[in-house]
């Protein structure tokens, strides 16, 4: 009886794939040398901070920003198409900002999303 549990066990887990969810493309030709303060903060103080302004998370606001996005999870630069924000700008949000100024806020994050 042990001999049979033990290699249906076998035959099950050797039966097992690791199932992985591809990550999506980003779009080609994103900035390079883009600035968190002049570039990105900029694109938040124009489309986001009337309803991100420290009423609604994350607080897009001139020096919130940064910790918020950073220490909330909407940023991963391994992966910049992942990233939280991303998602909501081409999701729920889309539309507030422009094609030329996502690709600004991917160019950052792809950068490694410096505080500069």
């Amino acid at each position: 009886m042990m001999m049979i549990l033990a290699g249906s066990m076998v035959m099950i887990l050797t039966g097992c794939t690791k199932y992985e969810i591809p990550k999506p493309d980003c779009p080609e030709g994103l900035p390079t040398s883009v600035s968190f303060a002049s570039d990105v903060q900029t694109i938040f103080d124009q489309r986001c901070v009337a309803c991100h302004g420290g009423g609604q998370p994350p607080n897009l606001s001139p020096g919130w920003s940064y910790d918020e996005l950073i220490d909330g999870g909407y940023i991963d630069t391994e992966f910049p198409c992942s990233s939280l924000i991303y998602e909501k700008l081409t999701g729920s949000h889309d539309g507030r900002a422009n094609e030329e100024e996502i690709k600004t806020i991917l160019g950052w994050i792809s950068e490694g999303a410096q505080d500069n």
